[in-house]
């Protein structure tokens, strides 16, 4: 006979291995329940649609191998990554995570088995989450009114991962992840594919979680000031939006934090429109800002936004984006006031009619009785000139280069007060996939201004020779890598040789970043070979040359010249041409020594003749490249013909005097290749 005691401890055993069995058999018919790969109708998972639970509560150490753990599932049915909600109702504390499961039976049992238990030392609320209603269970009790509010909080689809459409929200964005997304291993946040590392935590994307804290990268970005001040705001740059974000929906998702200066900014690509899954909100006051930065990792239409503090850029502003099928002219305020202000009644060129940005601000500020002409090569920027011409009799255009301006307004007797030269290409030519200028795009590789004359890209490339379109790629496309050059030429023999030389941009920009490599900078690598073969092609820098000379022919004195420039090479160009013209300076050492040492000699050897002054070039304000990014890199020189001796002159008066050698003479313009008819 047994003694109570050991009675007592046999039925303890015995209730043990019993909630042991009952706690296995629970476990593996969850594990079953979420597994991806069983399907929706099979026994173990419980037949019907597949669901998901919603785990809300989550510490901040919690991942997706954590979660998986918790609830004995498989990790790869986890998503984490919440770090905060928004909207109406009560706010759970921390982070929230998703599990899939087979079916919906599998998933209330797992709701009804975890939802209250502790996990971190914190209590967990386990829900059912089918992106339309949640359901969460209390042991077979009807949940409550607060938890039912935060069930129906909970159920917003758009901002929190769900599926189908919001029914307590305006919002409408669908579930917006991609087949090539990827989630994090360290962290569960999903990214998108072309990121290498979480955007969130920083590990690498074949990282496995380790509970190692993850070091930022010390990058130019991170160490980049804020932007912040109680004059424009505070703003928040944001990334990895949905793709079919609006910025309704997107301001809508913020609106909790604090009171918001003007609508959501998208940035959207040029082309289609679509958000690019970037944008920026600003907000009155700090406060709203750090509200908005706890938003950080939210779901947003099914991707983890990331929210941080907007920086300056090098040029100390705050990138923004310019608006969707439109063209912005740069630095129009600046121009006016060098070039028409002081003379609002006279005759002005506009070399670069574009799409007619600065010309009708040109028009705007002429008094009545002045007047405009305007060239361009490309015809679908004449058929704007020439409705232009039909609304202001001021306005004349003329369908040739800007280097043809001296031979077209000569016999008309018009000496310009102004000329203004926009320099390279204009945004509606860049963003027209026809055309074939951008390397992202995909279209006929031509990158003509005017398609009626020259040849495309794609048949110059045919013809050209290797050291000839080595030297082209290096020069003309800013870049101290010969070897890359070299490489690019290789590639494109290779393929003429091959019979595989491609015609389109997308081809051919893919077969130029095979051969170049990686790219040091945040461009495609393809981007400055297409900007070496529009140049050639179009003769830009002759064309500019003959520009230059031109306006410096016609103008009276006094006349101004503007360019706006938008490379280096463009800048070499406008000094180089103004070095030859350049009048003397009082102070010019050179200048000092001949009136100590030789003025009877200068006096007699020097005359006047026409020359120019050089203003201090003028950059964009910050006011204006947040208007118009694309301002960023423009820089505006004004050149002012007047009579006098020049430098260069004197230069070869002293030098013969000193024995320092010769110097050449002006380098005449280069000579006319477009044929054009220039009798208007």
């Amino acid at each position: 006979m047994s003694s109570p005691k050991s009675s007592k401890k046999e039925k303890k055993e015995k209730k043990e291995k019993k909630e042991k069995r009952e706690k296995s058999a629970g476990a593996e018919d969850d594990a079953e329940g979420s597994n991806k790969k069983h399907k929706s109708n099979s026994p173990d998972g419980g037949g019907g649609e597949p669901a998901r639970v919603r785990v809300v509560g989550l510490t901040k150490t919690a991942n997706a191998s954590v979660v998986s753990a918790f609830l004995s599932v498989d990790a790869s049915a986890v998503t984490v990554g919440m770090w905060g909600t928004h909207g109406k109702g009560p706010k759970p504390p921390g982070g929230q995570a998703f599990v899939e499961f087979a079916s919906r039976e599998a998933a209330e049992k797992s709701a009804k088995k975890f939802n209250g238990k502790e996990l971190d030392g914190v209590e967990l609320q386990v829900i059912v989450d089918d992106g339309t209603h949640a359901v969460a269970t209390h042991g077979g009790v009807t949940p409550g009114k607060e938890a039912q509010e935060t069930a129906d909080a909970g159920a917003r689809p758009p901002l929190f991962g769900g599926g189908g459409t919001s029914t307590n929200s305006s919002i409408s964005m669908t579930h917006d992840v991609r087949a090539d997304d990827w989630t994090c291993a360290a962290c569960g946040c999903s990214n998108f594919a072309r990121r290498t590392s979480c955007f969130r935590c920083a590990a690498a994307r074949s990282a496995v979680a380790t509970g190692a804290p993850v070091t930022a990268v010390n990058t130019a970005a991170a160490r980049a000031s804020a932007q912040g001040s109680d004059k424009e705001g505070y703003e928040v740059f944001l990334k990895y939006l949905p793709h079919s974000a609006n910025e309704q929906e997107v301001y809508d998702f913020f609106a909790g934090c604090g009171p918001i200066v003007g609508p959501a900014r998208l940035l959207r690509d040029p082309q289609s429109g679509q958000a690019k899954g970037a944008g920026f909100i600003t907000f009155v006051d700090e406060s709203g800002r750090n509200e908005a930065l706890k938003l950080d990792g939210a779901r947003f239409g099914g991707r983890n936004v990331s929210v941080t503090v907007a920086k300056r850029s090098s040029f100390g502003v705050r990138a923004t984006e310019q608006a969707f099928g439109t063209h912005t002219p740069a630095m129009l305020a600046e121009t006016i006031a060098a070039l028409v202000a002081p003379d609002r009644s006279g005759v002005y060129v506009d070399g670069t009619f574009g799409r007619g940005g600065h010309t009708r601000g040109i028009l705007a500020a002429l008094s009545p009785e002045g007047r405009l002409h305007a060239f361009d090569m490309d015809p679908e920027a004449i058929k704007v000139g020439k409705d232009l011409e039909k609304e202001d009799s001021r306005f004349t255009i003329h369908h040739a280069p800007f280097g043809c301006m001296a031979q077209v307004l000569k016999p008309l007797g018009i000496t310009p007060s102004g000329v203004f030269l926009d320099l390279g290409i204009s945004s509606p030519q860049f963003d027209d996939a026809s055309r074939g200028f951008r390397p992202e795009q995909d279209g006929p590789l031509d990158l003509r201004f005017d398609v009626e004359r020259g040849v495309p890209a794609s048949e110059y490339l045919r013809l050209v020779s290797r050291e000839e379109l080595r030297r082209v790629i290096h020069e003309y496309g800013e870049t101290t890598d010969l070897a890359a050059s070299r490489r690019i030429a290789d590639a494109v023999v290779l393929a003429r040789e091959s019979g595989t030389l491609p015609s389109t941009t997308k081809e051919f920009a893919a077969l130029v970043a095979k051969a170049k490599g990686k790219e040091y900078q945040a461009m495609h690598p393809a981007k400055l070979t297409f900007q070496a073969l529009r140049i050639v092609l179009n003769q830009e820098f002759d064309e500019m040359r003959r520009g230059m000379h031109g306006a410096f022919e016609i103008m009276p004195e006094h006349g101004r010249l503007g360019i706006l420039t938008w490379k280096h090479s463009e800048c070499a160009i406008v000094v180089d041409f103004f070095r030859d013209y350049e009048v003397i300076r009082d102070d010019f050492p050179l200048y000092v020594w001949a009136r100590a040492n030789h003025a009877d000699k200068c006096t007699k050897k020097l005359e006047r003749k026409w020359g120019l002054h050089m203003d201090d070039a003028q950059r964009p304000s910050e006011a204006e490249m947040r208007a118009n990014s694309r301002s960023r890199s423009a820089v505006l020189h004004v050149l002012r013909k007047r009579e006098a001796v020049r430098i260069a002159d004197l230069e070869r008066v002293a030098y013969k005097l000193k024995g320092w050698g010769k110097i050449p003479d002006p380098a005449p313009p280069p000579p006319v290749t477009f044929k054009y008819d220039v009798k208007k």
